[in-house]
């Protein structure tokens, strides 16, 4: 049963357009107050109100600093995000041939879109965080837009755009999205990853990250997706249920979907609600610290005395 409280949004859900919601929750992670609603039509979950007097500015020269201390990655950081490329190129490479032209929206420090091209695919980045692209740029060699998704202007069309964990910090999602698709040639794919609000291994108090604009469920990225205009290929969870990863393609007609939302919103806050009392029943959660420090230190190990280059390179030669 629904005991969360009711309320008027101070915006309205991007899918649904509806302003009415429940809260789900009234502080972040850190303990500082944010307020999480879900849409009572959609089921979509998103911070409100905005926490950013301009959002973008705080992307082009702080949240880097305020999420990982630093205004450019660190070796460990340099190497975990290489890790993480190479999944992502490995599930990616059977969407594209080796003639695609590729673009990685939110490039971050660059890892994805050089071991892209160092795989032999033409790849780009665009990035509105200053410190991390000039970082990419200078240290990767790689190309990259310094700028944010509403103010890019591409001169070609693109056969695929990525976008791995920077939805959710999107405050205008349709919109950026619907702007991005303008690039991508008629039949290409958009690849996006996010995290799975509903994965039940994380903590309720350590699900609500203060950038996070947006927490999706299959449902809702799937129906937000087709508010775009993209027809959805797949999308479904991986990394053992921790991550969302969707494939949506560009048809000729790019129109808002009408099709009904199969998602029931109660039955997503029924899955939280109970989340939040079941994780600590889960004896494997009381162990995360082990597989953690061991790839802590494998990271340190592996990235040591070592420059960008060098540790991508050794990751990319690694699956040779």
């Amino acid at each position: 049963m629904n005991s969360c409280a009711t309320l008027i949004t101070t915006r309205p859900c991007p899918i649904s357009n509806s302003n009415d919601a429940w809260v789900v929750s009234e502080i972040d992670r850190h303990g500082k107050r944010l307020r999480n609603v879900m849409s009572s039509k959609s089921g979509l979950i998103f911070v409100d109100p905005i926490p950013f007097e301009n959002t973008e500015e705080f992307y082009k020269s702080e949240y880097r600093k305020s999420y990982k201390g630093v205004h450019q990655p660190k070796p460990k950081h340099i190497y975990r995000a290489g890790r993480l490329a190479l999944k992502r190129i490995s599930r990616i490479e059977p969407l594209i041939d080796k003639l695609s032209v590729c673009l990685d929206a939110g490039s971050s420090s660059g890892e994805f879109v050089y071991l892209m091209r160092k795989s032999g695919y033409e790849a780009q980045g665009v990035e509105a965080n200053e410190p991390y692209a000039v970082f990419s740029k200078k240290n990767l060699d790689i190309p990259v837009s310094i700028t944010p998704f509403s103010k890019f202007k591409p001169e070609r069309e693109f056969d695929l755009i990525s976008m791995f964990h920077v939805l959710e910090h999107l405050e205008n999602p349709i919109r950026d999205l619907r702007y991005l698709a303008d690039s991508l040639r008629v039949g290409g794919t958009m690849v996006i990853e996010v995290p799975n609000i509903l994965y039940p291994d994380m903590a309720f108090s350590n699900k609500w990250h203060p950038a996070h604009l947006f927490s999706y469920t299959v449902e809702s990225l799937s129906s937000l997706m087709r508010e775009v205009g993209l027809e959805v290929l797949r999308c479904d969870d991986v990394d053992g249920g921790a991550n969302i990863w969707g494939e949506f393609r560009k048809v000729q007609e790019m129109n808002p979907s009408t099709k009904e939302n199969s998602l029931q919103p109660e039955r997503v806050l029924e899955t939280i609600q109970k989340d939040k009392i079941f994780y600590y029943f889960r004896f494997q959660n009381y162990l995360k610290f082990i597989p953690k420090s061991i790839r802590q230190l494998k990271e340190k190990i592996h990235s040591k005395k070592k420059s960008p280059t060098e540790i991508l390179d050794q990751l990319h030669e690694s699956l040779a």
